[in-house]
């Protein structure tokens, strides 16, 4: 079976956690600085901080647009859970937008209507790791209410581009996961970009209990201003992607090369690919198709020993949030019920990539 999804596990981890354990320090320190240096210079953006996680970086994402009781969140349906249960567990009301059923990104469109005086955030995922059109979505909320934050969930789309600069600094907060299955992992892990040192430092306080780990004296004599998180990254999980990031470019580049030879080789009329679009290049974190008959593909597919998954479920059918489901969602609607994933990644070979395309084609 061609697999979905795989680990990457540098050959020298082992090595590296070793060092970490033998210098007795486990949590935050040397490592986590050395790569919260080097993932911030990777998606150039300075103001980059690590988290534990993908969740607890949106968790401060909605921290810093004041999400909370009697506010609300614009928001795609379709995702991972990840992406707004942390705002309604803050007490906010999610708005479901609409998504382009060519793409499965939020639709800006839909969002416009959907603006009002209690929006603090919206948020948009770059689905499959094509990034949405940013620019349109920025202006359509800043126009409204320069107010109101825009947030990127960058969970599939570390090394994706818009407007040929990476993802990471295009809105006022990105986040990214490093959960085991992503581009880059660390086990678990994430980081949160935000566009102003003022909100990165505010960021790196909050994720500590609210304290500062970088004052000069004891960390205790500072004062509390605001309660904050134990959301930082630790030293085994930050060595690990010290590793990792000695072949991300690489990872990435395979991802990017076999998206590409989909695009140009996957011609079964049968079949639908996703749109792209020329401000952007998706990092192809996983490579979505559409098709009406969706499980009798996916059998076909078992069947000749190629791995496939929807990955994510449109969020509104969750009972958790049952409270703010809409009826009429035409694009997401399309989009759900045809949306299947096929392998991509940096582990299919040439003739792994070019099997699933002859299997494919002769659908």
């Amino acid at each position: 079976m061609i697999p979905l999804f795989k680990v990457h596990v540098p050959p020298n981890i082992g090595a590296s956690l070793q060092n970490v354990f033998d210098s007795g320090v486990i949590t935050e320190g040397e490592y986590a600085d050395r790569f919260e240096s080097e993932f911030s210079k990777f998606v150039n953006n300075q103001n980059s901080s690590l988290v534990n996680s993908g969740t607890s970086a949106l968790t401060l994402a909605f921290r810093m647009a004041s999400v909370g009781p009697d506010t609300e969140i614009i928001t795609t349906p379709m995702t991972c859970m990840a992406t707004n249960e942390p705002a309604h567990i803050m007490g906010a009301k999610i708005v479901f937008a609409d998504i382009d059923p060519e793409t499965g990104n939020i639709d800006p469109l839909s969002v416009k209507k959907l603006l009002s005086k209690k929006t603090k955030a919206v948020v948009g995922v770059h689905w499959a790791g094509q990034p949405y059109d940013i620019d349109a979505l920025n202006d359509v909320v800043k126009n409204y209410d320069e107010n109101i934050k825009t947030i990127e969930d960058a969970a599939h789309a570390l090394g994706a581009a818009y407007n040929e600069k990476l993802i990471g600094s295009h809105s006022d907060f990105v986040c990214f996961s490093f959960q085991a299955i992503k581009h880059l992992t660390t086990v678990d892990g994430g980081a949160i970009c935000a566009l102003s040192k003022e909100d990165d430092s505010r960021i790196k306080r909050l994720r500590w209990f609210g304290l500062d780990r970088k004052y000069q004296g004891s960390k205790w004599e500072q004062d509390i201003i605001e309660s904050g998180y134990k959301f930082h990254m630790n030293n085994i999980n930050a060595a690990i992607g010290l590793e990792q990031m000695k072949y991300i470019r690489n990872i990435i580049s395979f991802h990017k090369d076999n998206g590409i030879f989909y695009d140009n080789n996957i011609t079964n009329s049968k079949i639908k690919k996703l749109k792209r679009d020329s401000k952007s290049t998706s990092s192809s974190w996983i490579y979505t198709l559409l098709i009406d008959n969706r499980d009798d593909f996916r059998n076909y597919l078992i069947k000749n020993e190629i791995a496939s998954d929807v990955v994510h479920v449109r969020n509104d059918n969750y009972s958790v949030f049952k409270d703010f489901k809409k009826d009429n969602l035409p694009g997401a609607d399309y989009f759900c019920s045809r949306m299947i994933n096929i392998p991509v990644g940096w582990w299919l070979s040439k003739d792994d990539l070019q099997k699933v395309v002859n299997v494919i084609n002769n659908y």
